[in-house]
C-alpha cells in the first residue's frame, strides 16, 4: 500500500516534468548568432540601467544566459536572451534577424546587448593628433526587426510566454568571474528617424569565462 502511494505521489511531479520539457522545447526561438554587427548609431544604445525591470511600453521580463563558459577564438561568447511577457494580454515583438528586411519601410527595432567589465576596450587612432581615443559607442549583441509590409517578421507573446534569441556577444570578453546585465531596447524607425518605444534590463548575473584548452573535445 505504500508502495502505491508513493508512485502516486511521484507521477504528478513526473507529469509536470514532461510538460516543463515540452514547453522549453516548443519555445519560439530566433537564431541571431551570426548576425553581422549593423553601422554603428551615433549614440549606440543606451547603457541601460544596473537593476532589472522595463518600461511601461515593453512589458518583458529580460534574461540574459551564456550558453558555455568557454571563449571563442576571437574573444567573444554565445549568450542567449530569453524574453517573457510580463502583461496580462498579449504582445507583438519583431523577431526577425534580416537586417535588410523591407529596406524602405518603416519598422520596429529589438536591439538586445550587454554591459559588463569584463568588455574590453576599443579605441581608434586620432589622424590629427596621433593619439588612441577609446570608443564610446556600445557594442550590440542582436537586433531583430518587424515590418508591417513583412507580417511573419513579428511574433505573438502569449501572457508568461518566452521567446529565446540566441546571439553573439560580438564585444571581445576577457577571461574569469565577471558580472554581466542584458538590455533591450525597443525603437519605432521612419524616414531616418527613430523613437524610443521602450526599454528592459535583466538582473545581473555572474560567469567564469575562459578559453578552452586545445585538448579539450
Amino acid at each position: 500500500m505504500n508502495r502505491l502511494h508513493s508512485i502516486a505521489a511521484v507521477f504528478p511531479l513526473l507529469f509536470l516534468c514532461v510538460i516543463l520539457v515540452a514547453t522549453a522545447q516548443n519555445q519560439f526561438t530566433v537564431d541571431a548568432t551570426m548576425q553581422p554587427s549593423p553601422p554603428a548609431r551615433a549614440r549606440g544604445p543606451f547603457p541601460g540601467s544596473p537593476s532589472p525591470g522595463h518600461s511601461v511600453n515593453l512589458p518583458i521580463r529580460l534574461e540574459l544566459l551564456f550558453r558555455t563558459g568557454d571563449l571563442r577564438p576571437d574573444g567573444t561568447a554565445l549568450v542567449d536572451f530569453v524574453i517573457t511577457n510580463v502583461a496580462p494580454k498579449p504582445i507583438i515583438l519583431p523577431s526577425s534577424a534580416d537586417q535588410n528586411i523591407a529596406p524602405m519601410a518603416p519598422k520596429v527595432v529589438l536591439t538586445l546587448w550587454l554591459t559588463s567589465d569584463a568588455i574590453n576596450d576599443q579605441f581608434f587612432r586620432d589622424t590629427t593628433s596621433g593619439r588612441l581615443v577609446k570608443f564610446e559607442i556600445v557594442g550590440t549583441s542582436a537586433e531583430l526587426y518587424g515590418s508591417s509590409d513583412v507580417p511573419q517578421s513579428f511574433h505573438e507573446l502569449a501572457p508568461n510566454e518566452s521567446m529565446r534569441v540566441h546571439a553573439s556577444s560580438r564585444v571581445k570578453l576577457d577571461q574569469g568571474m565577471n558580472s554581466f546585465t542584458g538590455h533591450a531596447e525597443l525603437l519605432q524607425v521612419s524616414n531616418g528617424t527613430a523613437k524610443l518605444i521602450g526599454t528592459a534590463d535583466s538582473e545581473v548575473i555572474t560567469k567564469t569565462l575562459s578559453i578552452p584548452s586545445p585538448n579539450t573535445r
